[in-house]
């Protein structure tokens, strides 16, 4: 059995904390694979900073207008103070494999 591919959701253009919720990453271009997923749906990811430091979080689908056009983000929440900079990418995170100890 072949792993899916990994699946880039955004690049993020900017970022911006809100206290209680987590961090809102905004897109630097379109994200085609987050209008398969309802708005608030819960999707595990990994964000992977520009120095290559990968961390894993629990994302919200999100939709946020900036201009004329409304457009899809991820608010993260790492469970800890992370600063995540342009041009980090967030990804889906790949399911663990299950073992079969049955």
């Amino acid at each position: 059995m072949t792993a899916p591919a990994p699946t880039l959701l955004l690049r993020v253009a900017a970022t911006w904390p809100l206290p209680g919720l987590g961090l809102l990453a905004l897109p630097d271009g379109p994200t085609p694979h987050l209008t398969t997923y309802e708005l608030h749906a819960a999707v595990a990811v990994e964000a992977v900073l520009p120095d290559g430091a990968r961390h894993p979080a629990t994302a919200t689908v999100e939709e946020i207008t900036r201009g004329a056009i409304p457009e899809r983000g991820l608010l993260l929440d790492f469970g800890a103070s992370i600063a995540v900079p342009d041009s980090s990418e967030i990804w889906l995170a790949r399911p663990q494999p299950s073992s079969s100890n049955d």
